[in-house]
């Protein structure tokens, strides 16, 4: 199975931006990508339209028959529960690998009692912000993707990321949790962060679209600081410096909001921790980080 060096025939199911974004993806990489599917009609009209492949709803499709990988890119509590809906429609079977795209969970987890109707299980988790498919679906190149699973499933996502041009992170299974977390606070949780930064704007009767175009770019720089020299050298701001005085002057103008006081101390903390690495000719002074320590208790 899997054996040639062809790129696997391959069928998505969803039709959400992860399954549109793949399906248009992996057609432009020269995968033969025979449709989508999803129980929605207008849901799946749309995804295929953007997508460029052929939309199929209401009862799965015979030509799943043809598949040689299915990916589930699904709402992660519906895996199980698609792909148990799927094998007993006898579309689905031994010839067939399934890929999941949760990235919090392993392939065995939610694939486990499936695995035995089929030649294999894995998961292919872009690790990618994708809200806007038809711009995902030509900009996948170079993106990581956390996969894991049984050798076959493993195999399979690696010969898909490899059409995309993206990259293969390879994973255990039980790393899949962390591996999430980490997703969550390098994507999710920047958007919380800019979210809480605009509030702050906001105290100086900045509007939340003035907010975001001056925002942005300086979160953009921040990394590309990251990616050219690494989250330690790549840090700059008072805490970089040692700055005491202007961190007080931070924690005065939080008060009286407290959520967002909160969130300004856990992240100046972490900063604090990263400064503290710094040594040598340039390094923070190291009163002053203590001063900010005791400031941030």
């Amino acid at each position: 199975m899997l054996a040639s060096k062809r790129n696997p025939t391959t069928f998505l199911v969803g039709a959400g931006p992860v399954a549109t974004a793949l399906a248009g993806a992996l057609r432009l990489g020269g995968v033969p990508v025979l449709g989508l599917w999803a129980r929605k009609p207008a849901a799946a009209r749309a995804a295929g339209s953007i997508a460029g492949v052929a939309a199929f709803s209401s009862a799965p499709p015979d030509v799943l028959l043809e598949a040689e990988v299915v990916i589930l890119a699904v709402r992660d509590s519906m895996i199980a529960e698609v792909a148990h809906m799927l094998i007993g429609t006898g579309l689905i079977g031994k010839p067939h690998v399934m890929l999941h795209c949760a990235g919090a969970t392993s392939a065995r987890n939610v694939l486990g009692e499936a695995s035995a109707s089929l030649g294999g299980i894995g998961t292919m988790h872009p690790l990618s912000a994708i809200a806007d498919a038809k711009m995902a679906m030509r900009s996948l190149k170079g993106t990581v993707f956390g996969v894991e699973g049984d050798d076959v499933g493993r195999r399979a996502a690696g010969k898909l990321v490899a059409a995309l041009g993206g990259i293969v992170l390879p994973l255990d299974g039980s790393q899949m949790a962390s591996y999430h977390a980490a997703a969550a606070l390098a994507s999710n949780y920047i958007v919380a962060a800019l979210d809480a930064a605009a509030a702050v704007l906001a105290n100086a009767g900045v509007s939340p679209a003035q907010a975001a175009q001056a925002l942005v770019p300086l979160a953009e720089g921040a990394l590309r600081n990251v990616s050219a020299h690494g989250t330690t050298d790549g840090l700059t701001g008072p805490v970089r410096r040692g700055d005491a005085v202007t961190i007080q002057h931070h924690l005065e103008a939080l008060r009286g909001r407290p959520e967002l006081i909160e969130i300004y101390r856990a992240l100046a903390r972490r900063a604090v921790e990263i400064a503290g690495r710094i040594d040598g000719p340039g390094a923070p002074d190291r009163a002053g980080l203590d001063a900010i320590r005791a400031l941030l208790q």
